[in-house]
């Protein structure tokens, strides 16, 4: 069918954009953050620019080859006098082409260690890409839960609004037959009013909740939002120190860090090699008309040399880049050592935050029922003349508070979960 679509498009020029047929899952919104988002997308280029200087660095240890041609016009050839005859040095014109191959023999330790510091850059761009993906993925989780729990809160103030609407009804037909005061109706029509406005926010919050959710998929945030429904309780078993565990040896942050201090430790070989001669062998062909007698015929020369270059004395310039390295160094395995307490920290409260809310979804769960039969009592109650409307209206917000409370323990749930399988590296 898309493919009919897409040679219809051709033939009429019209751009098509693809929409998702039925409601999107979990997975499925997490697959269209990472094809669509644009920070991990600039992430991933990030990671190809690190990899083709993988190769840049390599190059350091082969010959360079290079090609050059002039042709120089003088305003007049040189020539000497001998015994009365002129004889000429050189043409007018002169033409050149050389050939250069340089080598390097000994620089130290700076192209080796130049190789291992970028490919090192490139270990760190893919942990670097990892973490935004785990952020993302996170990100495009919070935002589906976000949803969910907008809808749901959107139900419970619609049911406010019916439930209060037959109240209203049922007091309304009391006073008609003088059973209860005009105030009563005034109470219930203010009540109306409030869970009226109520349903507003909600039904606004969700709008916001699938803005949000769009702009997480890099989707136009105007984009209609039709997901499945994944709000439940789904009891998880963890152990904090397994958890740590994890941690320490998934989360690419750690693995970012490490390979940070190897390419600092590279930085600090490549500022010690510059206390070390540079050693490189260097040849040149050259083929050249017009510069040498006889000036009419093309020359060749060639020539072939060892160059040794040695900084003797800069100021101790060398000695503050390896002092400089050193110290960057040294910040960066403390900073290794604040990132693993940081998230230890993490997996800590990521473990005690689910605990808390599972114990929140029990309690929540359990004040439902019993705001459901306190209404139904005060109901009955007042219809017998034994409550009056204020009694009716203090339950029905009661239970309204419930259900919130219950959705909003789920919430916490389910994103709690979510946060501790980011904060141990798995997502």
């Amino acid at each position: 069918m898309r493919t009919f679509l897409a040679i219809v498009a051709l033939i009429t020029g019209i751009s098509t954009v693809w929409a998702e047929v039925g409601p999107l899952n979990l997975e499925r919104s997490v697959e269209i953050a990472l094809a669509n988002n644009h920070g991990l997308l600039s992430a991933s280029k990030k990671v190809a620019s690190a990899k083709e200087k993988v190769w840049e660095a390599k190059t350091g240890f082969y010959p360079i080859f290079s090609l050059s041609s002039s042709y120089t016009r003088l305003n007049e050839a040189t020539t000497v006098d001998f015994q009365g005859r002129s004889m000429a040095l050189s043409d007018e014109g002169i033409s050149e082409a050389k050939g250069i191959i340089q080598q390097p023999l000994f620089t130290g330790g700076k192209i080796s260690s130049g190789y291992k510091l970028a490919k090192a850059n490139y270990e760190a761009a893919k942990y670097e890409y990892e973490m935004v993906k785990n952020e993302l993925i996170l990100e495009v989780k919070s935002a589906y839960f976000g949803i969910l729990k907008a809808l749901k809160f959107q139900q419970i103030a619609q049911e406010a609004v019916e439930q209060v609407q037959a109240h209203l009804k049922v007091v309304g037909n009391f006073y008609d037959v003088g059973m209860v005061a005009k105030v009563d109706v005034l109470k219930a029509e203010v009540e109306l009013a409030n869970v009226k406005q109520n349903l507003i926010r909600a039904e606004n919050g969700v709008r916001l909740a699938n803005a949000a959710f769009n702009q997480v998929l890099a989707q136009d945030q105007n984009t209609p939002v039709e997901i499945i429904d994944i709000l439940e309780f789904r009891p998880q078993t963890i152990n904090l120190d397994n958890c740590i565990k994890q941690a320490q040896t998934m989360r690419p942050e750690l693995k970012q860090i490490k390979t940070t201090i190897e390419v600092l430790k590279q930085r600090v070989k490549i500022a010690r090699s510059d206390y070390y001669p540079s050693v490189a062998l260097i040849g040149n062909y050259d083929y050249q008309k017009g510069k040498k007698t006889p000036i009419d015929e093309w020359q060749e020369t060639w020539m072939a040399a060892v160059s040794v270059n040695f900084t003797l004395w800069d100021w101790k310039a060398r000695k503050s880049r390896v002092n400089q390295t050193e110290a960057n160094l040294a910040a960066v395995e403390e900073q290794l050592l604040l990132l693993k307490d940081r998230i230890l920290l993490e997996v800590r409260q990521g473990c005690l935050g689910l605990e808390e809310a599972e114990k929140n979804i029990g309690v929540a769960q359990k004040s439902i029922g019993q705001a459901e039969e306190n209404l139904r009592i005060t109901k009955e109650m007042y219809k017998e003349g034994a409550s009056t409307t204020t009694d009716v209206l203090d339950a029905q917000t009661l239970l309204t508070q419930a259900k919130t409370n219950y959705y909003q323990a789920l919430y916490d749930y389910n994103l709690a979960w979510a946060k501790l399988q980011k904060a141990i590296g798995r997502n």
